[in-house]
């Protein structure tokens, strides 16, 4: 049988590279697909059209996996794959939103502030390109 989802080829990547990284780090807090909570809303953890467009990384400092580090060298890059990254109660859009410029954090206000782990979505259009991202 084969599965009804997978992951786009670019957090494949990602996760990859931070595993390879910081290979003791803790995965608590990793995750893709969406659990009951998250289907019974609009999510990027939830397939389209059989694929996860994002992933949920760890924050592990004391096995120097830093989130904010690695959010910030994703935001510095700007990189056309991302659609938007969450962290520790902030959100970094690629696109602009009324009275926030693309590339800038801001505050956050969904349910969950993401302070164990970062949370990113890529854009569909680019979701399956593996290119290497840069991290640090």
């Amino acid at each position: 049988m084969s599965p009804t989802w997978r992951l786009a080829r670019s957090l494949e990547t990602l996760r990859s590279q931070i595993d390879e990284a910081w290979p003791e780090r803790s995965i608590a807090s990793d995750g893709s697909i969406g659990d009951t909570s998250h289907q019974a809303s609009k999510s990027d953890h939830n397939p389209v059209n059989g694929i996860v467009h994002a992933i949920d990384v760890t924050n592990d400092p004391p096995h120097e996996c830093h989130a904010a580090l690695i959010c910030e060298a994703i935001r510095a890059s700007h990189d056309p794959r991302l659609g938007y990254l969450i962290h520790n109660g902030f959100m970094l859009r690629s696109y602009d939103k009324p009275g926030i410029p693309a590339w800038s954090w801001a505050a956050y206000t969904g349910l969950s502030p993401h302070p164990h782990h970062f949370h990113i979505s890529v854009k569909a259009d680019r979701a399956d390109d593996a290119t290497p991202w840069r991290i640090n």
